[in-house]
């Protein structure tokens, strides 16, 4: 059976008073309840998500207001129990913290006339956590620990200046503290507001961004539409107006309802191609599928009959109807050169004869 361990040991370093419970697993820095870490990794395993995700600037403030805050109790032990004056009560403060680890205190410059001070601090844990890292965000912690210290020593708002420097080969941090209305907070508020309008203009310009590809997108959808109505439009056409090849000169095209004046040019057009390609000696015309003949559709097929036989083609049409009959009569229309017939077989086999 082992030996059971002191519950409790105490040490004092340089006014820091250190004690350890054994027993319950605690330890005490200044009386509060404190924890060691290694730098590297175990902070630096904790600290860098954070500013890898919020950003350096941001990171830097958010730390230095945290670091700044129960600093007028700092103040106050250095200014009643560590020293008789600030100067020294600061040194001691930071012979106290110190050997916590935080770095080597030096105070270089103090002037409450100018409002000005300098602190120097060796080894600072901050840079000694970061040391070889890809990633650097200085010393924050420090930062906002003197701007507190310092803006209740000065009696005004302190505004802390960072300087990296080397001393004697070891990495230290220089601190111009000097009286300035810029806060930690209004430079978080800044940032964030800058921040905001950042997001906002990113929003803005994908919103830009999204609404023109569904402005290219409904184009792109209308063009395609109207190209499939041109094709369509095309087809029917195409359809409605057929021209069938009987025998090598003998042509027939059957019209089907409704005639209008965008229909009759084409048939006219493609009856004139389809004789010319085919040297047709005879074209059919059969109007038994149109509805209604009236003036309009006989002058169109009058235009139809002259045009074809500019071509040397002689013209039949056929499905002739008594009421068709009477309107092309009244027209008054020379129909010496156009063969009519009642039906389209008649029409058909009137060809034939004249071409065997």
């Amino acid at each position: 059976m082992t030996e059971s361990p002191q519950e409790t040991y105490e040490i004092e370093l340089q006014n820091a008073s250190f004690q350890w419970q054994l027993g319950q697993g605690q330890l005490h820095f200044f009386g509060l309840p404190a924890v060691l870490f290694w730098l590297n990794p175990s902070m630096l395993d904790m600290l860098q998500p954070f500013a890898s995700e919020v950003g350096t600037p941001l990171f830097r403030l958010l730390i230095a207001e945290r670091a700044s805050r129960g600093t007028d109790s700092d103040y106050h032990a250095m200014v009643t129990t560590l020293g008789s004056t600030f100067e020294e009560g600061f040194l001691a403060w930071g012979r106290a913290v110190s050997a916590a680890g935080w770095g080597a205190f030096e105070l270089h410059h103090y002037d409450t006339q100018r409002r000005e001070a300098t602190v120097v601090v060796r080894n600072p844990w901050e840079l000694q956590m970061q040391q070889g890292q890809a990633q650097q965000w200085g010393c924050p912690f420090l930062q906002g620990k003197l701007i507190g210290i310092f803006s209740h020593a000065l009696g005004i708002t302190c505004w802390a200046d960072e300087e990296f420097i080397d001393v004697e080969g070891q990495p230290a941090v220089r601190f111009h503290l000097r009286a300035s209305a810029t806060t930690i907070t209004g430079e978080m508020a800044r940032l964030r507001e800058q921040r905001i309008r950042h997001e906002q203009q990113h929003l803005a310009a994908e919103i830009q961004r999204v609404a023109q590809q569904l402005q290219e997108a409904q184009q792109e959808q209308v063009r395609i539409q109207e190209q499939a109505l041109q094709t369509q439009a095309a087809l029917i056409a195409e359809l409605s107006t057929p021209l069938i090849p009987i025998t090598d000169h003998v042509v027939m095209m059957p019209l089907i309802g409704h005639m209008d004046s965008q229909r009759a040019q084409r048939v006219i057009d493609t009856l004139l191609q389809g004789i010319s390609q085919q040297q047709a000696a005879f074209a059919i015309l059969d109007i038994t599928g149109l509805p209604i003949v009236d003036t309009g559709v006989a002058n169109i097929l009058l235009q139809a009959a002259q045009a074809v036989q500019l071509l040397g083609t002689t013209m039949i049409i056929t499905g002739i109807r008594p009421e068709v009959a009477q309107t092309l009569v009244g027209l008054g229309a020379d129909l010496g050169k156009i063969i009519t017939l009642s039906s389209l077989q008649s029409g058909i086999a009137y060809a034939l004869r004249q071409t065997s």
